[in-house]
Protein backbone atom coordinates (compact mmCIF):
# COMPACT_ATOMS: atom_id res chain seq x y z
CA UNK A 1 0.00 0.00 0.00
CA UNK A 2 2.88 2.39 0.71
CA UNK A 3 4.00 1.80 -2.86
CA UNK A 4 0.60 2.94 -4.07
CA UNK A 5 0.89 5.97 -1.82
CA UNK A 6 4.19 6.90 -3.40
CA UNK A 7 2.69 6.27 -6.83
CA UNK A 8 -0.15 8.64 -6.14
CA UNK A 9 2.11 11.12 -4.45
CA UNK A 10 0.70 11.68 -0.95
CA UNK A 11 0.13 10.05 2.41
CA UNK A 12 -3.60 10.65 2.11
CA UNK A 13 -3.55 8.74 -1.18
CA UNK A 14 -1.96 5.78 0.59
CA UNK A 15 -4.72 5.90 3.20
CA UNK A 16 -7.31 5.99 0.43
CA UNK A 17 -5.62 3.02 -1.24
CA UNK A 18 -5.85 0.99 1.98
CA UNK A 19 -9.51 1.87 2.39
CA UNK A 20 -10.31 1.00 -1.23
CA UNK A 21 -8.54 -2.36 -1.00
CA UNK A 22 -10.40 -3.11 2.22
CA UNK A 23 -13.69 -2.33 0.59
CA UNK A 24 -12.83 -4.44 -2.42
CA UNK A 25 -12.56 -7.45 -0.14
CA UNK A 26 -15.21 -6.78 2.49
CA UNK A 27 -17.83 -4.28 1.37
CA UNK A 28 -20.90 -4.71 -0.79
CA UNK A 29 -21.29 -2.54 -3.83
CA UNK A 30 -23.08 0.75 -3.12
CA UNK A 31 -25.06 0.31 -6.30
CA UNK A 32 -26.78 -2.81 -5.02
CA UNK A 33 -24.90 -5.12 -7.40
CA UNK A 34 -22.60 -7.98 -6.48
CA UNK A 35 -20.04 -7.27 -3.75
CA UNK A 36 -16.54 -6.29 -4.69
CA UNK A 37 -15.29 -9.35 -2.91
CA UNK A 38 -17.30 -11.41 -5.36
CA UNK A 39 -15.90 -9.34 -8.22
CA UNK A 40 -12.39 -9.83 -6.88
CA UNK A 41 -12.95 -13.59 -6.67
CA UNK A 42 -14.40 -13.58 -10.16
CA UNK A 43 -11.37 -11.73 -11.47
CA UNK A 44 -9.04 -14.25 -9.81
CA UNK A 45 -11.05 -17.11 -11.31
CA UNK A 46 -10.87 -15.46 -14.73
CA UNK A 47 -7.11 -15.04 -14.32
CA UNK A 48 -6.73 -18.70 -13.42
CA UNK A 49 -8.80 -19.73 -16.41
CA UNK A 50 -6.68 -17.48 -18.59
CA UNK A 51 -3.52 -19.18 -17.35
CA UNK A 52 -5.06 -22.58 -18.12
CA UNK A 53 -5.93 -21.41 -21.63
CA UNK A 54 -2.36 -20.21 -22.09
CA UNK A 55 -1.06 -23.63 -21.01
CA UNK A 56 -3.12 -25.48 -23.61
CA UNK A 57 -2.29 -22.86 -26.24
CA UNK A 58 1.41 -23.47 -25.59
CA UNK A 59 0.80 -27.18 -26.11
CA UNK A 60 -0.76 -26.55 -29.51
CA UNK A 61 2.07 -24.21 -30.50
CA UNK A 62 4.74 -26.70 -29.38
CA UNK A 63 3.09 -29.49 -31.36
CA UNK A 64 2.94 -27.39 -34.52
CA UNK A 65 6.58 -26.40 -34.24
CA UNK A 66 7.48 -30.05 -33.67
CA UNK A 67 5.49 -30.93 -36.78
CA UNK A 68 7.46 -28.42 -38.84
CA UNK A 69 10.69 -29.90 -37.46
CA UNK A 70 9.72 -33.39 -38.62
CA UNK A 71 8.55 -32.11 -42.00
CA UNK A 72 11.96 -30.52 -42.57
CA UNK A 73 13.72 -33.72 -41.47
CA UNK A 74 11.59 -35.88 -43.76
CA UNK A 75 12.05 -33.52 -46.69
CA UNK A 76 15.82 -33.55 -46.26
CA UNK A 77 15.77 -37.36 -46.26
CA UNK A 78 13.94 -37.36 -49.59
CA UNK A 79 16.30 -34.75 -51.05
CA UNK A 80 19.26 -36.94 -50.10
CA UNK A 81 18.09 -39.94 -52.15
CA UNK A 82 19.71 -38.85 -55.47
CA UNK A 83 23.03 -38.27 -53.70
CA UNK A 84 23.05 -41.74 -52.07
CA UNK A 85 21.03 -44.09 -54.32
CA UNK A 86 22.37 -47.14 -52.46
CA UNK A 87 20.54 -45.97 -49.29
CA UNK A 88 17.33 -45.00 -51.04
CA UNK A 89 15.15 -47.51 -49.17
CA UNK A 90 16.51 -46.37 -45.78
CA UNK A 91 15.98 -42.71 -46.64
CA UNK A 92 12.43 -43.40 -47.80
CA UNK A 93 11.75 -45.16 -44.50
CA UNK A 94 13.18 -42.23 -42.53
CA UNK A 95 11.14 -39.75 -44.57
CA UNK A 96 7.91 -41.71 -44.11
CA UNK A 97 8.49 -42.00 -40.35
CA UNK A 98 9.22 -38.27 -40.05
CA UNK A 99 6.14 -37.28 -42.04
CA UNK A 100 3.89 -39.63 -40.05
CA UNK A 101 5.07 -38.05 -36.80
CA UNK A 102 4.54 -34.62 -38.35
CA UNK A 103 0.95 -35.53 -39.20
CA UNK A 104 0.38 -36.62 -35.60
CA UNK A 105 1.74 -33.28 -34.42
CA UNK A 106 -0.62 -31.39 -36.71
CA UNK A 107 -3.78 -33.51 -36.33
CA UNK A 108 -3.97 -34.62 -32.70
CA UNK A 109 -6.00 -32.31 -30.38
CA UNK A 110 -2.99 -31.01 -28.43
CA UNK A 111 -4.97 -27.96 -27.29
CA UNK A 112 -6.92 -30.24 -24.93
CA UNK A 113 -3.78 -31.39 -23.12
CA UNK A 114 -1.04 -29.66 -21.14
CA UNK A 115 2.14 -28.77 -22.97
CA UNK A 116 4.11 -31.44 -21.06
CA UNK A 117 2.40 -34.19 -23.07
CA UNK A 118 3.93 -32.86 -26.27
CA UNK A 119 7.33 -33.92 -24.94
CA UNK A 120 6.43 -37.53 -25.75
CA UNK A 121 6.82 -36.67 -29.44
CA UNK A 122 10.57 -36.45 -28.82
CA UNK A 123 10.61 -40.26 -28.31
CA UNK A 124 9.59 -40.71 -31.93
CA UNK A 125 12.29 -38.28 -32.98
CA UNK A 126 14.98 -40.14 -31.06
CA UNK A 127 13.78 -43.45 -32.54
CA UNK A 128 13.99 -42.10 -36.09
CA UNK A 129 17.41 -40.58 -35.42
CA UNK A 130 18.74 -43.85 -33.98
CA UNK A 131 17.41 -45.80 -36.98
CA UNK A 132 19.08 -43.30 -39.33
CA UNK A 133 22.41 -43.75 -37.56
CA UNK A 134 22.16 -47.53 -37.89
CA UNK A 135 20.99 -47.38 -41.52
CA UNK A 136 24.01 -45.27 -42.49
CA UNK A 137 26.54 -47.52 -40.76
CA UNK A 138 27.19 -45.26 -37.82
CA UNK A 139 27.56 -42.02 -39.76
CA UNK A 140 26.48 -39.54 -37.10
CA UNK A 141 27.05 -36.36 -39.14
CA UNK A 142 23.55 -36.48 -40.66
CA UNK A 143 21.65 -37.21 -37.45
CA UNK A 144 23.54 -35.16 -34.84
CA UNK A 145 21.95 -31.84 -35.94
CA UNK A 146 18.52 -33.46 -35.60
CA UNK A 147 19.31 -34.51 -32.02
CA UNK A 148 20.35 -30.96 -31.22
CA UNK A 149 17.18 -29.54 -32.79
CA UNK A 150 15.02 -31.88 -30.70
CA UNK A 151 16.64 -30.59 -27.51
CA UNK A 152 16.29 -26.98 -28.67
CA UNK A 153 12.59 -27.65 -29.30
CA UNK A 154 12.22 -29.25 -25.87
CA UNK A 155 13.98 -26.31 -24.23
CA UNK A 156 11.65 -23.82 -25.88
CA UNK A 157 8.47 -25.48 -24.66
CA UNK A 158 9.22 -27.77 -21.72
CA UNK A 159 10.35 -27.42 -18.13
CA UNK A 160 13.96 -28.36 -17.31
CA UNK A 161 12.85 -31.68 -15.80
CA UNK A 162 11.49 -32.72 -19.22
CA UNK A 163 14.89 -31.97 -20.76
CA UNK A 164 16.58 -34.10 -18.09
CA UNK A 165 14.05 -36.86 -18.76
CA UNK A 166 14.81 -36.76 -22.50
CA UNK A 167 18.50 -37.37 -21.83
CA UNK A 168 17.82 -41.09 -21.18
CA UNK A 169 16.06 -41.98 -24.48
CA UNK A 170 18.47 -39.71 -26.35
CA UNK A 171 21.44 -41.63 -24.95
CA UNK A 172 19.85 -44.97 -25.76
CA UNK A 173 19.04 -43.84 -29.30
CA UNK A 174 22.41 -42.21 -29.94
CA UNK A 175 24.54 -45.02 -28.51
CA UNK A 176 22.22 -47.79 -29.73
CA UNK A 177 22.51 -46.71 -33.35
CA UNK A 178 26.28 -46.67 -33.09
CA UNK A 179 26.43 -50.08 -31.38
CA UNK A 180 24.15 -51.77 -33.92
CA UNK A 181 26.23 -50.37 -36.78
CA UNK A 182 29.52 -51.57 -35.18
CA UNK A 183 30.92 -48.07 -35.11
CA UNK A 184 34.61 -47.75 -34.17
CA UNK A 185 35.51 -46.84 -30.55
CA UNK A 186 36.36 -43.18 -31.31
CA UNK A 187 32.89 -42.69 -32.78
CA UNK A 188 31.29 -44.55 -29.86
CA UNK A 189 33.13 -42.19 -27.53
CA UNK A 190 31.28 -39.24 -29.03
CA UNK A 191 28.28 -40.32 -26.93
CA UNK A 192 30.11 -39.19 -23.80
CA UNK A 193 30.50 -35.69 -25.25
CA UNK A 194 27.56 -35.35 -27.64
CA UNK A 195 24.66 -36.19 -25.33
CA UNK A 196 25.77 -33.94 -22.41
CA UNK A 197 26.26 -31.06 -24.83
CA UNK A 198 22.78 -31.53 -26.30
CA UNK A 199 21.21 -31.76 -22.85
CA UNK A 200 23.07 -28.63 -21.74
CA UNK A 201 21.78 -26.71 -24.75
CA UNK A 202 18.22 -27.76 -23.95
CA UNK A 203 18.59 -26.86 -20.26
CA UNK A 204 20.02 -23.40 -20.97
CA UNK A 205 17.16 -22.60 -23.34
CA UNK A 206 14.53 -24.07 -21.00
CA UNK A 207 15.71 -22.12 -17.95
CA UNK A 208 15.88 -18.88 -19.91
CA UNK A 209 12.41 -19.37 -21.40
CA UNK A 210 11.00 -20.24 -17.96
CA UNK A 211 12.54 -17.04 -16.60
CA UNK A 212 10.88 -15.00 -19.34
CA UNK A 213 7.53 -16.70 -18.74
CA UNK A 214 7.70 -16.07 -14.99
CA UNK A 215 8.51 -12.41 -15.59
CA UNK A 216 5.57 -12.14 -18.03
CA UNK A 217 3.20 -13.72 -15.50
CA UNK A 218 4.35 -11.30 -12.81
CA UNK A 219 3.78 -8.36 -15.14
CA UNK A 220 0.29 -9.60 -15.99
CA UNK A 221 -0.54 -10.08 -12.31
CA UNK A 222 0.66 -6.55 -11.53
CA UNK A 223 -1.33 -5.23 -14.49
CA UNK A 224 -4.52 -6.89 -13.25
CA UNK A 225 -3.95 -5.58 -9.73
CA UNK A 226 -3.20 -2.04 -10.89
CA UNK A 227 -6.21 -2.05 -13.20
CA UNK A 228 -8.46 -3.08 -10.32
CA UNK A 229 -6.84 -0.42 -8.13
CA UNK A 230 -7.38 2.37 -10.65
CA UNK A 231 -10.99 1.32 -11.16
CA UNK A 232 -11.62 1.20 -7.40
CA UNK A 233 -10.04 4.60 -6.85
CA UNK A 234 -12.09 6.08 -9.68
CA UNK A 235 -15.26 4.73 -8.05
CA UNK A 236 -14.39 6.03 -4.60
CA UNK A 237 -13.22 9.54 -5.50
CA UNK A 238 -16.28 10.47 -7.54
CA UNK A 239 -18.59 10.98 -4.54
CA UNK A 240 -16.26 13.29 -2.55
CA UNK A 241 -15.39 15.22 -5.71
CA UNK A 242 -19.07 15.77 -6.43
CA UNK A 243 -19.51 17.10 -2.89
CA UNK A 244 -16.49 19.39 -3.25
CA UNK A 245 -17.76 20.72 -6.57
CA UNK A 246 -21.15 21.45 -5.01
CA UNK A 247 -19.58 23.36 -2.13
CA UNK A 248 -17.38 25.39 -4.49
CA UNK A 249 -20.39 26.33 -6.61
CA UNK A 250 -22.33 27.43 -3.51
CA UNK A 251 -19.39 29.53 -2.32
CA UNK A 252 -19.00 30.96 -5.82
CA UNK A 253 -22.61 32.13 -5.81
CA UNK A 254 -22.06 34.02 -2.56
CA UNK A 255 -21.69 37.72 -3.35
CA UNK A 256 -19.66 38.23 -0.15
CA UNK A 257 -16.64 36.42 -1.62
CA UNK A 258 -13.87 39.01 -2.17
CA UNK A 259 -13.09 39.81 -5.80
CA UNK A 260 -9.40 38.90 -5.47
CA UNK A 261 -10.39 35.34 -4.44
CA UNK A 262 -12.68 34.80 -7.41
CA UNK A 263 -9.93 33.66 -9.84
CA UNK A 264 -8.66 31.08 -7.35
CA UNK A 265 -12.20 29.88 -6.69
CA UNK A 266 -12.90 29.58 -10.42
CA UNK A 267 -9.64 27.66 -10.91
CA UNK A 268 -10.49 25.27 -8.05
CA UNK A 269 -13.94 24.69 -9.55
CA UNK A 270 -12.51 23.93 -13.00
CA UNK A 271 -9.93 21.54 -11.60
CA UNK A 272 -12.54 19.77 -9.48
CA UNK A 273 -14.78 19.29 -12.51
CA UNK A 274 -11.76 18.05 -14.43
CA UNK A 275 -10.93 15.48 -11.72
CA UNK A 276 -14.55 14.33 -11.74
CA UNK A 277 -14.41 13.85 -15.50
CA UNK A 278 -11.06 12.08 -15.15
CA UNK A 279 -12.55 9.64 -12.63
CA UNK A 280 -15.42 9.04 -15.01
CA UNK A 281 -12.95 8.64 -17.84
CA UNK A 282 -11.07 5.94 -15.96
CA UNK A 283 -14.31 4.06 -15.53
CA UNK A 284 -15.05 4.61 -19.22
CA UNK A 285 -11.78 2.92 -20.11
CA UNK A 286 -13.03 -0.26 -18.50
CA UNK A 287 -16.13 0.04 -20.67
CA UNK A 288 -13.94 0.57 -23.73
CA UNK A 289 -12.04 -2.64 -23.05
CA UNK A 290 -15.35 -4.48 -22.80
CA UNK A 291 -16.84 -2.72 -25.81
CA UNK A 292 -19.46 -0.86 -23.75
CA UNK A 293 -18.36 2.77 -24.03
CA UNK A 294 -20.97 5.05 -25.58
CA UNK A 295 -19.71 8.22 -27.25
CA UNK A 296 -21.86 11.34 -27.56
CA UNK A 297 -20.63 12.42 -30.98
CA UNK A 298 -21.26 15.96 -32.19
CA UNK A 299 -19.58 18.64 -34.28
CA UNK A 300 -17.21 20.51 -31.95
CA UNK A 301 -15.26 23.73 -32.29
CA UNK A 302 -11.65 22.60 -31.85
CA UNK A 303 -10.49 26.11 -30.91
CA UNK A 304 -12.96 26.21 -28.04
CA UNK A 305 -11.88 22.81 -26.73
CA UNK A 306 -8.19 23.74 -26.99
CA UNK A 307 -8.77 27.05 -25.17
CA UNK A 308 -10.37 25.16 -22.30
CA UNK A 309 -7.34 22.83 -22.15
CA UNK A 310 -5.02 25.84 -21.94
CA UNK A 311 -6.90 27.11 -18.89
CA UNK A 312 -6.60 23.71 -17.21
CA UNK A 313 -2.84 23.52 -17.75
CA UNK A 314 -0.43 26.47 -17.96
CA UNK A 315 -1.62 29.45 -20.03
CA UNK A 316 1.89 30.91 -19.91
CA UNK A 317 3.46 27.94 -21.68
CA UNK A 318 0.66 26.62 -23.91
CA UNK A 319 -0.49 28.31 -27.12
CA UNK A 320 -3.23 27.51 -29.62
CA UNK A 321 -2.71 27.82 -33.37
CA UNK A 322 -5.92 26.57 -34.95
CA UNK A 323 -7.76 28.25 -37.84
CA UNK A 324 -11.12 29.72 -36.76
CA UNK A 325 -14.11 27.55 -37.53
CA UNK A 326 -12.17 24.27 -37.40
CA UNK A 327 -14.55 21.52 -36.32
CA UNK A 328 -14.28 17.84 -35.52
CA UNK A 329 -16.90 15.14 -35.02
CA UNK A 330 -16.18 13.73 -31.55
CA UNK A 331 -17.30 13.33 -27.95
CA UNK A 332 -16.65 16.61 -26.11
CA UNK A 333 -15.40 15.22 -22.80
CA UNK A 334 -13.24 12.54 -24.44
CA UNK A 335 -11.73 15.00 -26.92
CA UNK A 336 -10.88 17.38 -24.08
CA UNK A 337 -9.29 14.48 -22.20
CA UNK A 338 -7.19 13.55 -25.23
CA UNK A 339 -5.84 17.08 -25.70
CA UNK A 340 -5.38 17.60 -21.96
CA UNK A 341 -3.35 14.42 -21.53
CA UNK A 342 -1.16 15.22 -24.53
CA UNK A 343 -0.59 18.77 -23.28
CA UNK A 344 0.25 17.67 -19.75
CA UNK A 345 2.59 15.04 -21.18
CA UNK A 346 4.36 17.70 -23.25
CA UNK A 347 4.72 20.00 -20.23
CA UNK A 348 5.94 17.17 -18.00
CA UNK A 349 8.45 15.49 -20.32
CA UNK A 350 9.27 18.22 -22.84
CA UNK A 351 9.96 21.96 -22.80
CA UNK A 352 7.78 24.92 -23.60
CA UNK A 353 6.26 26.45 -25.46
CA UNK A 354 3.67 23.75 -26.11
CA UNK A 355 1.62 24.31 -29.25
CA UNK A 356 -1.85 22.89 -29.90
CA UNK A 357 -2.72 22.83 -33.58
CA UNK A 358 -5.08 21.21 -36.07
CA UNK A 359 -5.22 20.60 -39.78
CA UNK A 360 -7.55 18.88 -42.19
CA UNK A 361 -6.57 15.86 -44.27
CA UNK A 362 -8.67 13.91 -46.76
CA UNK A 363 -11.16 11.98 -44.66
CA UNK A 364 -9.67 13.02 -41.33
CA UNK A 365 -9.01 15.86 -38.91
CA UNK A 366 -5.51 15.86 -37.42
CA UNK A 367 -4.95 17.37 -33.97
CA UNK A 368 -1.33 18.09 -33.06
CA UNK A 369 0.37 18.84 -29.75
CA UNK A 370 4.05 19.79 -30.01
CA UNK A 371 6.70 20.53 -27.40
CA UNK A 372 10.27 21.82 -27.75
CA UNK A 373 12.07 19.32 -25.55
CA UNK A 374 14.61 16.55 -26.29
CA UNK A 375 12.11 14.36 -28.20
CA UNK A 376 11.28 10.67 -27.75
CA UNK A 377 14.12 8.18 -27.35
CA UNK A 378 14.14 4.84 -29.15
CA UNK A 379 13.92 3.07 -25.78
CA UNK A 380 10.64 4.82 -24.93
CA UNK A 381 9.10 4.74 -28.41
CA UNK A 382 8.05 1.08 -28.41
CA UNK A 383 6.06 1.33 -25.14
CA UNK A 384 4.94 4.93 -25.38
CA UNK A 385 1.20 4.26 -25.59
CA UNK A 386 1.09 1.22 -23.29
CA UNK A 387 -0.53 1.17 -19.88
CA UNK A 388 1.70 2.29 -16.98
CA UNK A 389 4.61 3.09 -19.27
CA UNK A 390 6.90 5.33 -17.23
CA UNK A 391 8.61 8.24 -18.87
CA UNK A 392 11.79 10.02 -17.89
CA UNK A 393 12.91 9.71 -14.26
CA UNK A 394 12.17 12.42 -11.70
CA UNK A 395 8.71 13.15 -13.07
CA UNK A 396 5.33 12.64 -11.41
CA UNK A 397 4.02 10.53 -14.27
CA UNK A 398 2.24 7.25 -13.47
CA UNK A 399 2.12 6.08 -17.08
CA UNK A 400 -1.61 6.30 -17.81
CA UNK A 401 -1.91 9.52 -19.82
CA UNK A 402 -0.80 8.40 -23.27
CA UNK A 403 -2.46 5.01 -22.85
CA UNK A 404 -5.76 6.82 -22.17
CA UNK A 405 -5.15 8.93 -25.28
CA UNK A 406 -4.71 5.81 -27.40
CA UNK A 407 -7.77 4.08 -25.96
CA UNK A 408 -10.06 7.10 -26.41
CA UNK A 409 -8.72 7.84 -29.89
CA UNK A 410 -9.29 4.26 -31.02
CA UNK A 411 -12.80 4.41 -29.52
CA UNK A 412 -13.45 7.25 -32.00
CA UNK A 413 -12.12 5.09 -34.83
CA UNK A 414 -8.93 7.15 -35.06
CA UNK A 415 -5.20 6.67 -34.54
CA UNK A 416 -2.50 8.39 -32.50
CA UNK A 417 1.18 8.61 -33.37
CA UNK A 418 4.22 10.77 -32.74
CA UNK A 419 7.10 12.27 -34.70
CA UNK A 420 10.37 13.65 -33.44
CA UNK A 421 10.93 17.21 -34.62
CA UNK A 422 13.84 19.57 -34.25
CA UNK A 423 13.48 20.37 -31.45
CA UNK A 424 10.94 18.35 -29.49
CA UNK A 425 8.23 15.94 -30.52
CA UNK A 426 4.73 16.26 -31.93
CA UNK A 427 1.83 13.93 -31.14
CA UNK A 428 -0.75 13.51 -33.89
CA UNK A 429 -4.34 12.40 -33.30
CA UNK A 430 -6.19 11.51 -36.50
CA UNK A 431 -9.97 11.40 -36.14
CA UNK A 432 -12.16 10.30 -39.05
CA UNK A 433 -14.33 12.91 -40.70
CA UNK A 434 -18.09 12.27 -40.52
CA UNK A 435 -19.48 10.38 -43.51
Amino acid sequence: MDRIGRLLGSTSSASLARRVCGRMRNSPSTSGGPSRRVKWAASRYAAAMGEADEETARGSTAAKQGGYLFVVAGSLALVGIPATPGSASALVGVAVADLVVALLCFLLPWSRWPVSRVAWVSLAGFAVAGFSTWAFDGFIGGTLPFYVLIFVWLGLHQAPRAVWWAAVPATVSYAGGLVLSDAPPPVMGSTVVGVPVMVTVGLVISRYVRHLQDAEQQLRAQERWRTAMVSALAHDVRSPLTAIAGVLEIVGDDERVPAHLRPMLDSATRQTHHLTRLAGGLLDLERVEHGKLQLQLEDLDVTEIAAGVVQLTDPGKVTVDIPPGTTVHADRDRLEQILLNLTNNALRHGLGPVEIGARSEPGAMVLAVRDHGPGISDRDASRLFTRLAEGRPHTDSVGLGLWIVRILTEAHGGTVSFENTDPGAVFLVRLPAPA
